[in-house]
């Protein structure tokens, strides 16, 4: 393998209608193919989510899923992370639920298998998560939760997105909230994030850094930006993102990222 190409999925390589051109995207990987580049989808979606949305290209390509905890390669795990503890998770909804900002029936844990939610959650909001997560189980308590938890997702009101995140970061130190493009965080382990998942792909397959190209638009993405040899960012991109980034790119809903693909397939 000469090369690896990671991209985030939702507002960089996904439209906003959560869409890709699947046409466009096969002829690019068949060249990755003869070329010898690996692509990666590189996201805080779960697997099972990932693997959805490639349908019919999943045994050509990689998977670092929910945010790296998760590497897979033709259906074989290459890295799995540490669980979060349920202590720590529980507190984090016992909290969310006194604070001033969040609501335990607006958070979501998620494992490898499945997401979970509350029954007391919202019909729309349930709704909402399932276009992101395949499976989804309803409990009466997270304590009912047996399953290794990876990520939790906090959803909160409108305008609270920052302060709601600021509020997690100042009161846990073994998990950091990042947004990802919703109104929601990403709640995972401190030491924990898309970088580390690439760094194991990488090692698995025997490429250097310095061979990896990232494309990135949400703070999720930063760590993964930092360690790729060429990084990019949407021009709908948080601004410390395009900070970060070797080069701005065009919109998500311009194909911006199959574009530079397309592009970087002529200069090799």
């Amino acid at each position: 393998m000469k090369k690896i190409i990671a991209t985030d999925m939702d507002g960089t390589f996904l439209r906003e209608d959560h869409q890709f051109n699947r046409e466009r995207f096969r002829k690019i990987l068949n060249q990755f193919h003869e070329k010898g580049y690996l692509f990666a989808a590189a996201s805080g979606r779960s697997l099972l989510s990932l693997q959805d949305v490639f349908q019919g290209f999943e045994d050509e390509m990689a998977f670092i899923a929910e945010n790296g905890s998760f590497v897979s390669y033709k259906g074989d795990v290459i890295f799995e992370d540490q669980p979060i503890d349920p202590q720590v998770y529980m507190d984090i909804v016992h909290r969310l639920e006194e604070g001033p900002y969040g609501s335990s029936a607006f958070v979501v844990l998620s494992g490898r298998n499945a997401a979970y939610l509350l029954t007391s959650a919202e019909q729309s909001y349930v709704d909402m998560i399932s276009q992101f997560y395949l499976k989804t189980t309803l409990v009466s308590d997270f304590s009912e939760v047996t399953e290794d938890i990876v990520k939790i997702v906090a959803t909160f009101p409108d305008g609270k997105l920052e302060a709601g995140q600021e509020w997690l970061n100042e009161r846990f130190d073994s998990v950091t909230a990042v947004t990802t493009g919703f109104e929601s965080v990403d709640i995972i382990l401190s030491d924990s994030h898309k970088a580390v998942g690439l760094y194991h792909l990488c090692e698995h397959f025997g490429v250097d850094a310095e061979n990896v190209v990232a494309f990135g638009d949400n703070q999720n993405d930063l760590e993964m930006l930092d360690f790729a040899g060429t990084s990019l960012a949407t021009s709908n991109a948080k601004p410390e993102v395009k900070k970060v980034a070797d080069t701005v790119i065009g919109h998500c809903n311009d194909e911006a990222v199959l574009t530079y693909m397309e592009e970087l397939l002529h200069e090799y």
